[in-house]
């Protein structure tokens, strides 16, 4: 026969048993590992760069920010315009993976000259998440349409409230679960009036406006804290310097005797150099070009002031692609501009607007915290470690682990 315990050991037994009971339970909550996103939100604003937070106060963007984590430099690729950058960011690959150089680039098989380029030799993370069994979708994403999406809109890509409407609307009705969008005034007002502008300003606060909008949605929904936000440029945007370089390069080797086309109406079987127009200038040297007229041609380009000549090995260095990104660029030195010294406006193609915004936000990602350097190819493989699937084998970018709890 088994003693009973007096009434106040076994109470005391009791109360112990229980608390210790509490204290496990809550332990193993706190320790419980978070909940998988169940929706990513890809989201660019073309020409937004990230000091258009301290400048202009964006309340919503701040608040979101405050919520999640900020890279305080993110490197975008070079040169620093519209096509291989919005290329590179949905697909974390670099242009020697993509094929998507600049804006227009000479295509050296087909001997022309290629505008707004849309073929890209990489998979997007649209694709990728859709192999997977993602329903996705984009809104003004110009490099997204036909490459992974179920759903494409077009409602304006200076519009940023029809923006949003297009965005809600893909989440709610048509239940995509990733939808990337771009919300593009802040670039053409940069262009027209420059970073310190009232239109810039008007422009960044319009995005701002919309992406509060969005997030009020998204609460609406209920599925704001189960979404994974990326908010992020494609480059930055700097004013026209008031130094320029000495030459134009196109007219210096034309001077030289050089035949040189800068567009395709000008592209002759005679021409010999073909010199494209980026914020920087790509050189391509046509397959007739000698060996001792590269190096003329070379030389003449580095004897312009105020300009550096950046040869295959720096090129390649930096992820350009080996054929169409030209055999050279020129880039204006620091504190130069390649033309329109002292106008009004802004600029962007060189080094110098390697300063786009990049944060994130939602499950998985630090909270109020600020990693201090990425690049923007590291988006895709970030975003696709949260919600466990493999990126693509064509994905140059790493995960930002700094950028995320542990």
């Amino acid at each position: 026969m088994i003693p009973r315990l007096p009434k106040t050991f076994a109470c005391v037994l009791a109360i112990f048993t229980s608390l210790s009971f509490s204290s496990f339970s809550s332990a193993a909550a706190n320790t419980a590992a978070p909940h998988k996103p169940t929706h990513i939100l890809f989201l660019t604003s073309d020409g937004f760069r990230t000091d258009y937070i301290e400048w202009y106060h964006p309340t919503n963007l701040k608040q979101l920010i405050a919520e999640g984590v900020r890279i305080k430099h993110a490197t975008n690729v070079f040169p620093t315009v519209t096509t291989p950058n919005m290329t590179s960011l949905v697909t974390g690959s670099y242009p020697k993976t993509t094929g998507v150089a600049c804006n227009s680039q000479y295509v050296r098989e087909q001997d022309r000259i290629v505008e707004h380029p849309r073929e890209n030799s990489a998979e997007t993370i649209a694709e990728t998440l859709h192999r997977a069994g993602w329903k996705t979708a984009a809104v003004n994403h110009f490099m997204l349409a036909d490459k992974g999406t179920d759903f494409y809109l077009s409602p304006g890509y200076d519009e940023s409230a029809k923006t949003t409407d297009a965005v809600l609307d893909l989440l709610k009705n048509k239940k995509a679960r990733f939808v990337a969008a771009i919300y593009g005034a802040p670039d053409h007002a940069g262009h027209n009036f420059g970073p310190h502008s009232h239109e810039v300003k008007q422009a960044a606060l319009s995005v701002d406006s919309a992406v509060g909008k969005l997030v009020s949605g998204l609460k609406e929904m209920g599925i704001f804290d189960d979404t994974l936000i990326t908010f992020n440029a494609d480059h930055g945007m700097s004013e026209f310097e008031t130094k320029q370089v000495s030459m134009d390069p196109a007219a210096a080797l034309r001077k030289a005797g050089f035949r040189v086309a800068k567009s395709q109406a000008e592209l002759k079987p005679d021409t010999q150099i073909i010199v494209i127009s980026a914020g920087v200038r790509l050189i391509y040297f046509r397959d007739t070009v000698a060996e001792p007229n590269r190096k003329k041609a070379f030389q003449i380009l580095s004897s312009i002031a105020g300009a550096e000549v950046l040869d295959r090995k720096r090129l390649d260095a930096l992820g350009c692609h080996n054929n169409r990104s030209g055999d050279l660029i020129v880039s204006p030195m620091p504190g130069y501009t390649m033309s329109r010294a002292g106008e009004k406006g802004g600029q962007h193609g060189r080094f110098a607007e390697q300063n786009p915004i990049l944060f994130f936000r939602g499950p998985g990602f630090r909270k109020g915290a600020t990693v201090e350097s990425a690049h923007t190819i590291d988006i895709v493989p970030t975003l696709l470690k949260l919600v466990s699937v493999d990126p693509a084998k064509t994905v140059d970018g790493k995960v930002i682990s700094t950028a995320l709890e542990h």
